[in-house]
């Protein structure tokens, strides 16, 4: 069981209860629900702390 953090939403939720992930730029990130995930596809630089983004 692991305790991860949706980037967009900053809320923490157990991945054994759900959840969503996609890999970016080869690093996982994780999501609360699929409206989420879709709002990070649709633009990661929003949610990416400036370290995080790759140029």
């Amino acid at each position: 069981m692991a305790t991860r953090t949706d980037v967009v939403s900053g809320k923490t939720f157990d991945d054994e209860k759900g959840g969503f992930k996609i890999m970016h730029e080869g690093t996982w990130y994780y999501f609360t629900d699929i409206g989420n995930r879709n709002r990070f596809i649709g633009n990661p630089a929003k949610y990416l702390s400036p370290a995080e983004q790759k140029t």
